[in-house]
């Protein structure tokens, strides 16, 4: 599986929501660029579709695909390398919305 460095800041701007271009940076860590107007949030619920967004390309990165089958998506969602990526993305980003969307996340996988 491969290992992923999210990069928050403008590398490249995704050309879809669903499509994340992934630039090898190591013999095995990835960096997938999101727009850094895709992550800094105005409102919450802006919050968490940019969560969304850092999610589904730590998805791709991380063994997934756009098209996987649900129970693919929540068991890549599941690994060190998803929970790594998405962490390190909203804490390189340091966007108070996007930080408490993430904890909220984790509070709801929690309850689960």
């Amino acid at each position: 599986m491969k290992t992923i460095v999210l990069v928050a800041s403008v590398l490249a701007a995704l050309s879809t929501p669903s499509m994340a271009q992934e630039v090898k940076v190591g013999p095995a860590r990835y960096a997938v660029a999101v727009a850094r107007a895709d992550v800094t949030a105005i409102t919450l619920a802006s919050a968490r579709r940019a969560l969304n967004r850092i999610g589904r390309a730590a998805t791709a990165a991380c063994g997934g695909s756009g098209g996987s089958l649900r129970e693919v998506t929540r068991a890549v969602e599941a690994t060190a390398c998803w929970r790594e990526a998405v962490d390190g993305a909203v804490g390189r980003v340091d966007a108070p919305l996007l930080s408490q969307a993430w904890q909220e996340h984790h509070a709801s996988e929690n309850r689960s």
